[in-house]
């Protein structure tokens, strides 16, 4: 599917009627909630049934002399429970388990990809890094590795490398995540610029779950540097239907983006609006000044 198909949700009447229904909606719980940031890109670990595992988390290091077989269950467990706790939050925890899988003799690229994402949690990249590239030297094919270093190397400005990682997890079709590792390639090409790659990824990860609000924006945002602005109305008005589906809030690059459609379309009222939840929700960023100056500019 190309990104016209992406993006071809009714005609611009249509799209112009969703976003003043859901500023009419939304407007007051906006005004009124606390300012949230937008999510991170990637995941740690989708998938794991914490309940399931945290069910057995009071079980202390068994004792005694074990058998091979033994331990390499015992181990295992221990790295069950330190990859639940994690996905639950709890640092601590999840350090302690891994600790005792350690003890058991666990050295494996669950075990060294658990230890990544602490590290990460951890503010500590380089020992991330570090298990990161044994985790891969162990599983090299393992693709939610692969997706979580790129988070890693992403979030330290290194966008090519990054790149890099995510494509490797994109090509793998059998990959849970892969719609996210996608996502995460598109917005790494956007850094590197590459305007087409991005498009190109951001596209094909809508084409897997249709679901994806940092892809819908960001591909709302291409069309409309590509003067194609119907079609980028369009999937604008699926982003913020898509946040009102998941019950979240925009972040301040959509807030700015809808005023600058509205204007484009020449709805003052809109713009207005955008303009004062972005006031009210994220006073000190750089889309809020942006925002006035398009204003005191036009």
């Amino acid at each position: 599917m190309n990104a016209q198909a992406v993006a071809s949700h009714g005609d611009p009447a249509t799209a112009r009627g969703m976003t003043e229904a859901w500023l009419s909606f939304r407007a007051r719980a906006f005004l009124s909630s606390r300012a949230q940031s937008q999510d991170l890109i990637g995941g740690a670990l989708r998938g794991v049934l914490v309940a399931a595992a945290l069910a057995a988390c009071t079980a202390p290091p068994v004792p005694g002399p074990l058998s091979a077989d033994s331990r390499d269950a015992a181990a295992r467990d221990y790295l069950a429970l330190a990859k639940a706790w994690l996905d639950a939050g709890d640092f601590g925890a999840a350090e302690r388990h891994l600790e005792h899988a350690r003890s058991l003799g666990a050295d494996s690229a669950e075990s060294h990809h658990i230890a990544a994402l602490l590290a990460a949690a951890s503010a500590e990249p380089e020992q991330a890094e570090d298990h990161y590239r044994r985790a891969l030297a162990l599983a090299p094919g393992d693709s939610a590795i692969r997706n979580n270093y790129g988070v890693l190397l992403f979030s330290q400005g290194r966008a090519g490398e990054a790149a890099g990682q995510f494509r490797a997890a994109a090509a793998d079709s059998a990959y849970p995540g892969r719609a996210w590792a996608l996502e995460n390639l598109g917005r790494s090409r956007l850094l590197l610029e590459d305007w087409q790659g991005a498009r190109d990824a951001f596209t094909a990860a809508l084409e897997i779950h249709g679901e994806l609000p940092v892809a819908a924006l960001e591909l709302a945002l291409l069309l409309r540097r590509g003067g194609e602005l119907a079609a980028a109305r369009r999937l604008f008005a699926d982003h913020l239907a898509m946040l009102e589906n998941q019950g979240r809030e925009p972040g301040p690059k959509a807030l700015f983006a809808g005023a600058q459609f509205a204007l484009q379309a020449g709805n003052r009222d809109q713009v207005e609006e955008f303009g004062s939840i972005l006031g009210t929700l994220y006073p000190e960023t750089a889309e809020y000044r942006a925002y006035r100056n398009l204003i005191d500019g036009d």
